[in-house]
C-alpha cells in the first residue's frame, strides 16, 4: 500500500513538473525587447533583422550585441567550410572588420589558429582568390533555395546591407570546384511575356487595303465607343523571383516601438 503510495506521488510530480514547463513555454514572449531594440537598431544600417521564438535553440545561443554610442554591432557569426566538414562559431564579431579579417583566423597559413589550421587544411592550402564566400537567401522555398555572394573586401556591414538575417549571420566559405553549387539568385523570369513577343514576331501581319468610306465611319464609330485604357497598377521596385516567399511581416516590423 505504502509503494503504491510513493508510485502516485511521484507521477503526481512529474506531471506537476511537465505543466509548469509547458506553461512556461505558452506564455514565453516571440520577441523580447532586446530583440526589438536590435531590429530597430538594424533597419536603420538597412539590414532586415528577424527572430525566432526563444524556445529555439537558434534564439538561446544567439549573443549579438549593439554599442549605442559607437552605433557598432558585435555580431554572433556562424562559419562553415563545407569542404572540410567544420563549422565554428564566433561571439562579439565586429560589424567594421572585412571578411578577409574574419577568415584570417582561420585559413591563413601562418597567422591562423594551427588547431584550427589543421582541421581547414583544404582551404589553408588553397589560394585566397579560389575561396568565396555565400550566405543563404531567407524567405525562399526549400526547392528554390538562392545565396548571396559576399565580397571579401567588404566589411561585415556592407556585406549584410539590404539583406535577410533570421538571428544572425551564417556564412559558407567555399572553395572554387564547388561554387556552382551555391546559385545565386537572379533577376525574375517572364515566361508569359517573353512567349508572348516571340508569338507576335512569328505572326506575319496580313496586307492592308485601303478602306472604304463606309469602312471609314464603322472604324472611326468603333473607336469613339471604345473606352478609355486603364491604367495598370504600379509594380513594386523589384520583382519577385520564383521561389521566394512573399513575407508580410516587414510593415509590421516598422511599427515596432524602439526604445
Amino acid at each position: 500500500m505504502a509503494l503504491l503510495s510513493d508510485y502516485r506521488f511521484l507521477e503526481d510530480t512529474g506531471r506537476f513538473a511537465d505543466g509548469a514547463t509547458r506553461d512556461n513555454l505558452v506564455q514565453a514572449p516571440r520577441v523580447t525587447v532586446k530583440s526589438k531594440k536590435l531590429a530597430s537598431n538594424a533597419r536603420k544600417m538597412n539590414i532586415t533583422l528577424r527572430f525566432l521564438p526563444i524556445t529555439f535553440s537558434k534564439s538561446r545561443e544567439n549573443s549579438t550585441f549593439f554599442l549605442t554610442k559607437e552605433k557598432l554591432f558585435l555580431w554572433h557569426l556562424k562559419l562553415i567550410f563545407p569542404q572540410s566538414s567544420s563549422e565554428f562559431t564566433q561571439r562579439r564579431v565586429s560589424d567594421k572588420q572585412t571578411l578577409k579579417q574574419i577568415l584570417t583566423s582561420y585559413i591563413h597559413p601562418t597567422e591562423s589558429d594551427p588547431v584550427t589550421r589543421q582541421k581547414l587544411k583544404m582551404y589553408v592550402q588553397a589560394r585566397f582568390d579560389h575561396v568565396k564566400v555565400f550566405m543563404k537567401v531567407e524567405g525562399r522555398k526549400a526547392n528554390s533555395v538562392r545565396y548571396h555572394e559576399l565580397d571579401i573586401e567588404k566589411s561585415l556591414r556592407d556585406n549584410l546591407s539590404y539583406k535577410t538575417l533570421i538571428e544572425y549571420p551564417e556564412l559558407h566559405v567555399v572553395l572554387k570546384d564547388h561554387w556552382k553549387d551555391y546559385p545565386l539568385k537572379g533577376p525574375a523570369k517572364n515566361d508569359k511575356v517573353g512567349q508572348e513577343k516571340e508569338t507576335a514576331t512569328q505572326v506575319s501581319p496580313s496586307p492592308q487595303r485601303s478602306p472604304t468610306t463606309g469602312e471609314t465611319n464603322i472604324s472611326r464609330t468603333a473607336q469613339e465607343m471604345e473606352p478609355p485604357p486603364q491604367k495598370k497598377a504600379k509594380r513594386g521596385d523589384e520583382e519577385q523571383e520564383e521561389g521566394e516567399i512573399t513575407d508580410s511581416s516587414d510593415e509590421d516590423d516598422k511599427n515596432i516601438p524602439c526604445d
